[in-house]
């Protein structure tokens, strides 16, 4: 004869909800991103995702995915875990980076911006000054000089 042994939890509200977000770095504009939500609870919970100052839930379930992720898609989203013994909130920050191009086109615009006027500067006063080559061969001796025209003047006028 066999015995079986059944055991049965007694019900219980949901535990502070776990939140997790996919992938786990940087959010890039563009991007499809995938909010998870868990927690222990008897029965089951429901889950129901909404961003902060927002009266609406954005979902209902346990992930909730927002494609082509945008700037105005920053900010506060919270998981509420739910079932008829109560209820749990777990909170999380999202923020959008640059889309990577974006990221590459600033680093080349502050390049020009700072490296070709300091380029052009040494250039016009490359341009500007005459070079002259002097040296002594004794003490008395005359100094000889020799100029060389560096090229068109750059002044502005």
């Amino acid at each position: 004869m066999s015995s079986y042994f059944y055991t049965c939890s007694p019900p219980d509200a949901p535990k502070l909800p776990s939140v997790s977000v996919s992938p786990s770095a940087e959010i890039v504009e563009g991007s499809s991103v995938t909010l998870t939500c868990s927690s222990d609870a008897n029965p089951a919970a429901k889950y129901t995702w909404y961003k902060e100052n927002e009266d609406s839930p954005k979902a209902s379930g346990q992930n909730f995915t927002i494609t082509d992720f945008r700037a105005e898609h920053s900010g506060n989203y919270y998981c509420e875990a739910q079932n008829r013994r109560g209820r749990h909130n777990s909170t999380l920050h999202l923020i959008v980076v640059a889309e990577k191009s974006s990221v590459i086109i600033n680093i080349i615009r502050l390049t020009l911006v700072v490296v070709t006027p300091i380029a052009l500067l040494f250039f016009c006063l490359w341009m500007r000054k005459k070079k002259t080559l002097s040296y002594t061969a004794e003490p008395n001796e005359l100094i000889e000089t020799i100029e060389l025209d560096s090229g068109p003047d750059c002044r502005t006028e």
